[in-house]
């Protein structure tokens, strides 16, 4: 009889496997997890990011048009949002100059158009820049949790 607070231990501690391979199994299913958490934040943070460039280089094409005022506001937000977050990830990327008074009313304050298309490129290679960085790092963590040699 079980009783029904018995842990559940797999068939590999019923005795059927040695010791050592037991260790190393469960050495392996404890890196596995590690990776796969690291790697779930890592492309959590990529995805957002991804979602927000896309988001506003359609907002781009729309400010681009004649009487779009409150979308080159919108945009001015969204690429606000973009800075932030690049910053709380502790990665630096400058905002585009924003438009003078001298611009008029419907641009002052707002992100200059032409330059951009040349934020979102930074940011796109930045971003992947620091996934391929960590991602390097987590692998190389691994390697020292399992004790391999480099």
């Amino acid at each position: 009889m079980v009783h029904e607070n018995a842990v559940n231990w797999s068939q590999g501690f019923w005795g059927s496997e040695h010791p050592d391979t037991a260790a190393l199994r469960v050495k392996k299913e404890y890196v596995d997890k590690m990776i796969a958490l690291k790697r779930e934040n890592m492309d959590r943070v990529y995805a957002y990011l991804t979602g927000l460039i896309e988001k506003a280089k359609e907002e781009l094409q729309h400010a681009r048009g004649s009487n779009a005022d409150h979308r080159r506001f919108a945009l001015r937000q969204q690429i606000d949002e973009i800075v932030a977050y690049l910053k709380g990830q502790a990665l630096d990327v400058p905002a585009p100059s924003k438009y003078g008074p001298e611009a008029g009313s419907g641009y002052a304050g707002t992100y200059n158009l032409d330059e951009i298309s040349d934020f979102f490129g930074r940011v796109k290679c930045v971003a992947d820049q620091w996934f391929d960085s960590h991602l390097i790092a987590v692998y190389d963590e691994m390697v020292t949790l399992i004790n391999l040699q480099k």
